[in-house]
C-alpha cells in the first residue's frame, strides 16, 4: 500500500551548527508524534505509514520525522568527526526544543528505536508513549570486544573513509536496488524512496545521501547492561513491534530487555520483515493507532 497524496512539509533544525532536516505532516497545532528512522534510512521512509495512520484517525496530529545526522538531507559531521548514539539523542532533543514540544509520543524503527529508548530513558517525563519497531538495540557485546572493534574502526576509516559508496546511472536503478534488498517493496514506493534518498553528483551519477562513514564499523560496542539502565528508567507504556519474517524476531537475547521495561506489550505483524513500516504499513498503522489512542 502506498499513496503519495499526503505531502510533507520541510524544515531544518540547528543542532550545534549541524542542520537536521525534518519532515512534518498534519496539523501544526495537533498532538505531536515523532518518528525516527533506522540505519541508512530517511525520514521519507515513513510516508506510506503516515498516509495509513492519517486515514485511520480523526485526531489532529502533528507528525514530525527528522533525518538523523549523516542521513537524508541532514548535515554530515565535519572533518575528524564520527557518529555515535549520544549525538543522535542530542539531535532529537534539539528537534523537540525547536518545535516547542514538551511531551510527545514517539515511534522508532531499528536504530531509531535505540535512539528513542535512550531518549525516553534519559527524559522519562518527555515521552508519553513509545513504540519500538524492531528497535530494542543490536546484539550485546562484551567488554573484551572493545579493543578489536576499535582496531577495526580505525583500519576501516583509514582504508575507506568517505570513499565507499555506490553510484547509479539513474534513479530507477537505485529503486531496483531497494527492491532487491527488500522484495516486498512496490515499484511505486521504491521509486518514491529512491527519489528522496539519492542525490546526483558532479559526474551525473546518483548516490545515496547518507554519509559513507556509516559503512565503517562503529568503534563503540553495544552493551546490554547499559541498555538495561535506559529501559529501567522508562515510565511510559511501550509497544514492541516485530515483523514475523524478520531475522531480528528470532533473536534469543531480547527477553532480558523486554523484562526491564515496566509497562510493555508486544505484537508480531504478519507479512512483514525488518522494514515493517514498508512491508505492512496498514496493519502497523492499525496497531499504532490503537496503542497510541489516536
Amino acid at each position: 500500500m502506498f499513496s503519495p497524496t499526503v505531502a510533507p512539509r520541510d524544515n531544518t533544525v540547528d543542532s550545534r551548527g549541524l542542520p537536521i532536516h525534518c519532515l512534518e505532516w498534519g496539523d501544526p497545532s495537533g498532538e505531536p508524534l515523532v518518528l525516527i528512522h533506522g540505519f541508512l534510512d530517511i525520514a521519507y521512509s515513513w510516508q506510506a505509514f503516515v498516509v495509513a495512520l492519517q486515514a485511520r484517525t480523526d485526531h489532529a496530529l502533528r507528525i514530525i520525522a527528522p533525518d538523523c545526522r549523516g542521513h537524508g538531507d541532514s548535515g554530515w559531521v565535519g572533518a575528524g568527526g564520527y557518529y555515535h548514539f549520544p549525538d543522535y539523542v542530542f539531535d532529537l532533543d534539539c528537534v523537540l526544543r525547536a518545535y516547542g514540544i514538551i511531551q510527545c509520543k514517539v515511534i522508532g524503527h531499528s536504530m531509531g528505536g535505540t535512539i528513542a529508548f535512550q531518549y525516553a530513558g534519559t527524559f522519562a517525563n518527555r515521552v508519553s508513549k513509545l513504540v519500538l519497531i524492531e528497535g530494542v538495540g543490536p546484539v550485546g557485546m562484551k567488554f573484551s570486544d572493545a579493543p578489536l572493534r576499535m582496531n577495526q574502526w580505525i583500519s576501516e576509516v583509514h582504508q575507506r573513509g568517505r570513499k565507499h559508496f555506490r553510484e547509479y546511472t539513474c534513479i530507477e536503478a537505485g529503486a531496483s536496488q531497494l527492491r532487491q534488498t527488500n522484495p516486498r517493496l512496490s515499484e511505486a514506493f521504491s521509486l518514491e524512496l529512491a527519489r528522496a534518498a539519492l542525490k546526483q553528483n558532479a559526474n551525473g551519477k546518483w548516490a545515496w545521501k547518507f554519509d559513507p562513514l556509516h559503512r565503517t564499523t562503529a568503534p563503540q560496542p553495544f552493551y546490554t547492561e547499559q541498555a538495561l539502565q535506559y529501559f529501567h528508567r522508562i515510565d511510559c507504556p511501550v509497544l514492541i513491534v516485530e515483523g514475523k519474517e524478520s531475522r531480528q524476531t528470532r533473536r534469543t537475547d531480547k527477553q532480558e530487555r523486554y523484562d526491564a521495561i515496566a509497562d510493555q506489550r508486544r505484537i508480531v505483524i504478519e507479512n512483514a520483515g525488518h522494514m515493517v513500516h514498508h512491508d505492512n504499513p496498514g496493519r502497523l498503522a492499525q496497531v499504532a493507532a490503537h496503542f497510541l489512542e489516536l
